[in-house]
């Protein structure tokens, strides 16, 4: 019930504030079960995505972050995931057709730059045989950078990839994993060049 509350209040935020524009959203499945990725350079990453978004996302937060007092409750109450021992309940979630969403990198960019990803998203994708929908945020970086206190109103835009597919493989060796992250991160990064 509370992500129902304030993805419309996130939606009205965006729009004001940032001028929320949204492109390829016809890429986002109905129903279904899908892992979104995205670049990571702003805490209105998510925000930003879930007011793009019709359908409730539940993210991978870092166990840092979600284990702040202030917003665990706020974290547990919409369904995120914290961070440790997060592959086996992600495959459960996409196991009952829900919508995941992960930034491969880990972490906030230092300087809006797409960095390297890390093997969870792959893993995720291929034991769960979720299609992975690569999904760019360009404008947040500016807006709410690290070293920002406060966010400034600036244009954020959201481009939604076509769903890159991957073969179920309940025991991925390492060439695979690597094989599909490549393909995640260069989707991301083509997009992120649009």
């Amino acid at each position: 019930m509370p992500y129902r509350i304030l993805r419309p209040i996130g939606w009205l935020i965006c729009r004001i504030f940032f001028c929320l524009k949204v492109k390829g959203a016809e890429n986002i499945p109905a129903e279904g079960k899908f892992i979104i990725a995205a670049n990571h350079s702003s805490y209105l990453d998510p925000v930003a995505i879930g007011a793009a978004v019709p359908r409730q996302i539940k993210w991978i937060v870092r166990k840092d972050v979600y284990d702040v007092w202030w917003l665990k409750p706020l974290f547990a109450s919409t369904g995120m995931i914290r961070e440790n021992g997060s592959v086996g309940k992600a495959i459960g979630l996409l196991g009952k057709g829900e919508v995941l969403g992960v930034f491969p990198e880990g972490s906030r960019s230092y300087d809006g730059r797409l960095g390297a990803g890390k093997r969870g998203a792959a893993i995720m994708a291929l034991k769960s045989g979720a299609p992975v929908i690569p999904c760019a945020v360009k404008g947040a970086f500016k807006a709410y950078p690290r070293s920002a206190v406060f966010p400034r109103p600036c244009p954020v835009e959201i481009i939604i990839g076509k769903a890159i597919e991957h073969v179920k493989a309940d025991d991925p060796d390492n060439r695979t994993i690597d094989s599909a992250l490549a393909g995640i991160m260069a989707a991301i990064k083509s997009l992120m060049e649009q």
